[in-house]
């Protein structure tokens, strides 16, 4: 438990069938062990975490099957109260489908963005998820990274979304991971290589929020080496 004064941030992780099971377990497991005391056996919580889902049991692309936390439902009825939304990637069948389909996982995301009550949040895709930002437009202007295998996919997104919505291109390039800037609401966008790269992603997300000594700790507990 976080003492008085230290703020705990409410973090939503959107969950689908199909999702990958390092792209979710991976943030999940990281911030997990971000604490305010860097005390690994007693540790002051950074983050609250939630699985967020339409199905109350999901299974991962794997396959792994888990418990969503809250309903998305009930979650798009408490969109301000989330600080970060991290949005884990699958396979690439299954992020054409949640685009196309425009079901309740799409309509979050959008509303996510869209919404300006809190202006300090955070929303960060890891590997192919970024298909799902791109697709809304909110990558125009910026720059922004997924799979690199997927990297010319995703420019093709981006360009089909300039052409839809207008706005300057987004510049798409190899990276772990990559902080493309604050919206005009003051949200921030951050995109991710594929799969591990969420970890690099998150150990960055916890500096921004807590202090890079937090993440570093945090890094330690994990065992995790960054890549240079």
């Amino acid at each position: 438990m976080a003492a008085t004064g230290q703020r705990v941030y409410n973090v939503g992780i959107l969950m689908y069938p199909g999702v990958d099971l390092l792209d979710f377990a991976g943030p999940h497991g990281v911030l997990s062990h971000v604490s305010y005391n860097n005390n690994p056996v007693s540790p002051a919580h950074v983050f609250d975490l939630r699985l967020i889902a339409a199905q109350e049991d999901i299974t991962a692309s794997d396959p792994v099957t888990v418990k969503r936390h809250i309903s998305i439902y009930d979650a798009h009825e408490d969109l301000d109260s989330f600080d970060v939304l991290i949005v884990p990637g699958g396979p690439l069948p299954v992020m054409q489908s949640i685009i196309d389909g425009n079901g309740p996982e799409y309509r979050f995301i959008k509303s996510y963005i869209n919404d300006s009550r809190n202006d300090t949040r955070v929303l960060m895709s890891v590997c192919s998820a970024a298909f799902i930002l791109a697709s809304t437009g909110v990558l125009a202007g910026k720059t922004a990274t997924t799979h690199s295998f997927a990297l010319d996919a995703l420019k093709d997104i981006c360009q089909e979304a300039t052409r839809k919505f207008g706005g300057n291109p987004t510049k798409v390039m190899k990276a772990r991971y990559i902080d493309a800037g604050l919206t005009k609401s003051g949200m921030r966008i951050i995109t991710s290589g594929g799969i591990s790269c969420g970890f690099d992603a998150s150990l960055y997300l916890a500096s921004l929020k807590t202090s890079e000594s937090a993440s570093n700790f945090a890094a330690m507990v994990l065992e995790y080496i960054q890549p240079v």
